[in-house]
């Protein structure tokens, strides 16, 4: 896992969205792991920590900080620091972004009777596929569904009726459904 950082010298109402994207910008899409936003103690400026998925991209940002890094009219600093944002972060082994997560019953061997849709969903699978994790916002709030395989009731392969998409059907016994912040706070955030 790579480096966390501290990044000085954001207006004090920026929000953690802008601050990612200026900062996936200049090092990449999907290089921060983790961010948070605070205003300083006595000061009128905001930091950020942000806790990259490599090295080179932490030292990308301190080096163009030392260079004369700008973020809007607020010149910008930046430093190495003792502590990530998360501990110790889990690594997956695969990654989907962009997957459909349709709720529902099945009523039949061939239909699925849907009673909620999402899309833009983000799928994350552990280390030995021992959990799943579905990341997704409804309403401006983020969630994570939790789902391990001892909650897993039955995996199947399908194919839709014209054959142009396949689709898994997970049947489960419970889910761990978590909200973990509304989408621009100072949560960490979650990308593959």
């Amino acid at each position: 896992m790579g480096k966390t950082i501290q990044v000085y010298g954001f207006p004090s109402l920026v929000p953690a969205a802008r601050v990612k994207k200026f900062i996936e910008d200049r090092t990449g899409k999907g290089t921060v792991y983790a961010l948070e936003v605070r205003v300083a103690k006595k000061k009128a400026r905001a930091y950020a920590k942000v806790q990259f998925t490599n090295n080179k991209s932490a030292n990308y940002i301190i080096s163009l900080a030392n260079q004369g890094l700008w973020y809007e009219s607020s010149y910008l600093k930046a430093w190495k620091t003792g502590h990530d944002i998360i501990p110790k972060p889990r690594t997956y082994v695969h990654c989907m972004e962009q997957v459909t997560l349709l709720f529902g019953c099945q009523t039949s061997r061939e239909n699925f009777s849907v009673l909620w849709k999402k899309a833009n969903v983000f799928v994350k699978l552990g280390i030995g596929l021992k959990k799943m994790y579905f990341f997704l916002s409804h309403l401006d709030v983020g969630y994570k569904l939790e789902l391990s395989y001892e909650n897993i009731w039955q995996v199947e392969l399908h194919c839709s009726r014209d054959q142009t998409a396949k689709f898994l059907l997970i049947q489960v016994c419970s889910i761990n459904f978590h909200q973990y912040g509304h989408i621009g706070s100072s949560t960490p955030s979650k990308v593959c």
